[in-house]
C-alpha cells in the first residue's frame, strides 16, 4: 500500500494555488477581461481631458453606491489615483452622493488615447478598441456603464444604450424581434 503524502496540492478553481497571485498583465492589455471591461466602461462613461503642457486627466463619475468598480479600477491601473467623494443638488435629488475616481499621469491617458479612448466628456466618437481586446468583456462595460439590459411590459428582452446619438434619437435594440426568436 502507497504512503499518502502529507503535504497533497490544493485543488483550486483554476488549477492553481489560490495564494498564487495571478500573473501581471500589462495596463491595457484588451485580451484581459477585466481591462476590456473597464476600457468599455471608460468609453461609455468616462471623461479624458488634456490640459496645457502634459497635464490633463482621467475622471469618472459614479453613484457613491457604486465605489467597488471605481476601486476595482484603481487596484488595476499602476499609476496613482485618487477617489474622492462630492455631494451636491441636482434636478432629480436635493442631495446627490457620488464618488469620483480621477488619473493624471500622463503615460496612462496616452496609452488610454492610442487604443482609443478619445478626449472629451462622455464622447459621443466612441469606436471599438484599435487593439485586439475581449468582446463580451468589453460590451458589458459599455452597458454597465451607459446601457440598459431588460423586459418590456410584454415579457420581451431588450437592449438599451443610453449614450451620445443613441441617447439623442432614443435608439433601443430590441433582443427579440416578432417571429424571430434566438
Amino acid at each position: 500500500m502507497a504512503a499518502q503524502d502529507p503535504n497533497p496540492p490544493t485543488p483550486t478553481l483554476f488549477g492553481n494555488d489560490a495564494l498564487t497571485p495571478p500573473l501581471p498583465t500589462a495596463f491595457m492589455d484588451l485580451q484581459d477581461p477585466r481591462y476590456a471591461y473597464m476600457f468599455g466602461f471608460l468609453q461609455a462613461d468616462g471623461h479624458l481631458s488634456r490640459g496645457p503642457g502634459r497635464k490633463g486627466n482621467l475622471t469618472v463619475e459614479l453613484n457613491a453606491r457604486d465605489v467597488e468598480i471605481l476601486r476595482e479600477f484603481q487596484r488595476l491601473t499602476p499609476y496613482n489615483s485618487s477617489i474622492n467623494t462630492r455631494t451636491r443638488a441636482t434636478n432629480f435629488s436635493a442631495e446627490r452622493h457620488s464618488v469620483i475616481w480621477a488619473l493624471y499621469a500622463l503615460e496612462a491617458r496616452t496609452i488610454l488615447n492610442d487604443i482609443g479612448l478619445p478626449y472629451g466628456r462622455k464622447s459621443t466618437r466612441i469606436t471599438p478598441p484599435r487593439i485586439a481586446f475581449s468582446r463580451p468583456d468589453y460590451l458589458r462595460g459599455i452597458l454597465d456603464a451607459d446601457g440598459s439590459v431588460g423586459y418590456t411590459g410584454q415579457g420581451l428582452p431588450f437592449l438599451s444604450l443610453n449614450h451620445g446619438e443613441h441617447r439623442r434619437r432614443g435608439i433601443s435594440v430590441p433582443l427579440h424581434e416578432e417571429g424571430h426568436r434566438r
